[in-house]
């Protein structure tokens, strides 16, 4: 079985700069509430023309051009997003269109903020079983769609940023190099602390929309705020723990931790539960904000840009979402 790497990272964020002042303009809210509450002090927002897939296509051949591959190298596409651009189809297929792949296996996952994770999980089982050589994971958001700045939703409101990352994950040549370990996990009795109701067909009734769904709220994010923070902070401290025990390492052997970036706050807290060295920890969340599973490829590659995942160096990627869903990886860039 031949092991996985990433070979390549690209990502893209629309050039729209949204500051605090301007999102007190959207809702009711302050500059000094959303920053001693999140943490974030900048997020990009997409144009109202521009889709989800629309901003996965440039991150995508990013990635493939930096994995020294042509397109028609990739023989599977994972997409992961939470703001498809139709109810139906998936995205991976209008995806795979722009992308002009036809005829590729496409697969789209639901993984919330752990989807590159997921997708790391999957491409890793495909090459290691000889199923694919080059898998291509995109992760896209454009969550500036889905913001509702009412009273019962600018709790989240405040924090969603737009953006896509993508990463070709293909054989590596060095079994101790690469995709070393991946632990995912999820607990569904947690999936209404974060989620949105409608449209569905779990809602007793006929029809999955009514007018009134919109009118009351059910269309947008409802989120338990306590149940989301202490459960995130739980979750990826133990994934964190959970990756060091597996392989016998300790916070001196790794080069960098990339966490989803869901709240300045939050990672904040999980550097000190776990005792991890904060100049270790990568983040950009006040920057970019929330941007769901697009946070974790985007940070991975201004990392790598940066020389903060530099060639050799291990590197772990922590993640959670709403579901709840939680994972890690380890990788040796």
């Amino acid at each position: 079985m031949a092991a996985s790497r990433i070979l390549g990272t690209g990502h893209h964020l629309p050039p729209k700069v949204v500051t605090n002042l301007d999102v007190t303009k959207m809702m009711e809210t302050t500059e000094e509430f959303i920053v001693t509450r999140t943490g974030v002090l900048r997020r990009r927002h997409a144009e109202p023309d521009v889709s989800a897939t629309d901003l996965a296509v440039p991150a995508c051949q990013a990635a493939v051009a930096d994995a020294g591959l042509a397109m028609s190298d990739i023989d599977l596409l994972i997409l992961n997003t939470i703001t498809p651009d139709h109810a139906d189809p998936g995205s991976a297929f209008f995806l795979q269109a722009k992308l002009g792949l036809p005829g590729i296996a496409v697969l789209e996952i639901r993984q919330q903020c752990a989807g590159l994770l997921y997708g790391l999980g999957i491409a890793d089982s495909f090459i290691r079983a000889g199923a694919a050589r080059h898998v291509l994971i995109a992760c896209s958001e454009v969550l500036s769609k889905r913001i509702d700045g009412s009273y019962d939703g600018r709790n989240i409101a405040i924090l969603l940023g737009d953006g896509a990352g993508a990463a070709v994950v293909g054989p590596s040549d060095d079994p101790h190099r690469g995709v070393l370990f991946t632990s995912l996990h999820a607990d569904g009795t947690g999936a209404k602390a974060l989620y949105t109701a409608a449209p569905g067909s779990a809602l007793g009734r006929p029809n999955c929309i009514s007018k009134d769904d919109i009118d009351s709220g059910r269309v947008h994010f409802r989120m338990d705020g306590k149940a989301v923070f202490e459960n995130g902070v739980a979750r990826m401290s133990e994934a964190i723990v959970e990756a060091l025990e597996a392989n016998g390492l300790t916070f001196d052997d790794l080069a960098l931790i990339i966490p989803h970036q869901a709240n300045l706050r939050m990672l904040e807290e999980i550097v000190r539960k776990v005792g991890a060295p904060p100049e270790k920890v990568y983040v950009n969340v006040e920057e970019y904000g929330n941007m769901a599973s697009a946070c974790l490829p985007i940070a991975l590659d201004h990392a790598r840009r940066q020389g903060r995942a530099p060639e050799g160096g291990l590197v772990l990627l922590v993640a959670f979402g709403s579901g709840f869903v939680w994972a890690s990886a380890l990788l040796r860039m």
